[in-house]
């Protein structure tokens, strides 16, 4: 089921959206115990990370002081935030510290030189994660958590299309329309 809202007029901006996703709809999971349904948001302006990042990848974070300190990630879903909802991930610290760290303190990934050096990346690759949840107007999508169960299942299985092959197809289109294609896709809706 689509709820498609563009007459709600505090939605036109994504900040408000975004908070009213993650407080009220308590980042999608507000149904899940009492009507078994996952709820997913797509915004025209939806911009939840910098960079896509996966278990292995180099960051540097904003540390408490301001300055930059760099680890390994070591899982990117690491649950979400007690406080205000927002999404987690779990880095270990050059130091040996492992810590679950905001998604919004990600100052750049970062990628390895021949010498040997570290120097901030920008593969695009949070643009394609971004455009892959925008859509031409707020839209909640509400999921039945049986029907992601059997579509799961069925993939393990070899039943169903391969999910995840289906979400990097998408990604990769996503990544290859840019940001000028995809605002073209999202016009013509």
């Amino acid at each position: 089921t689509l709820l498609v809202c563009p007459h709600v007029e505090e939605w036109a901006s994504y900040g408000p959206f975004r908070d009213f996703y993650s407080q009220e709809l308590d980042d999608g999971a507000a149904l899940v115990e009492r009507f078994e349904q996952k709820i997913v948001a797509f915004h025209p302006k939806y911009a939840r990370y910098g960079f896509t990042i996966e278990a292995g990848d180099r960051v540097a974070i904003a540390g408490p002081d301001g300055r930059a300190i760099e680890g390994t990630v070591l899982e990117e879903e690491g649950g979400s935030h007690p406080d205000d909802g927002e999404d987690l991930f779990d880095m270990r610290f050059d130091d040996g510290r492992e810590l679950l760290i905001r998604y919004s303190s990600i100052i750049t990934k970062l990628a390895v030189a021949d010498d040997g050096s570290e120097h901030a990346v920008n593969d695009g690759s949070g643009d394609a994660a971004n455009l892959l949840s925008q859509a031409p107007r707020p839209v909640l999508h509400l999921l039945r958590l049986e029907d992601l169960k059997a579509a799961s299942a069925a993939s393990r299985s070899g039943a169903g299309p391969r999910i995840e092959a289906t979400l990097e197809r998408n990604a990769r289109c996503a990544a290859r329309l840019g940001l000028q294609g995809m605002a073209e896709v999202l016009k013509r809706c």
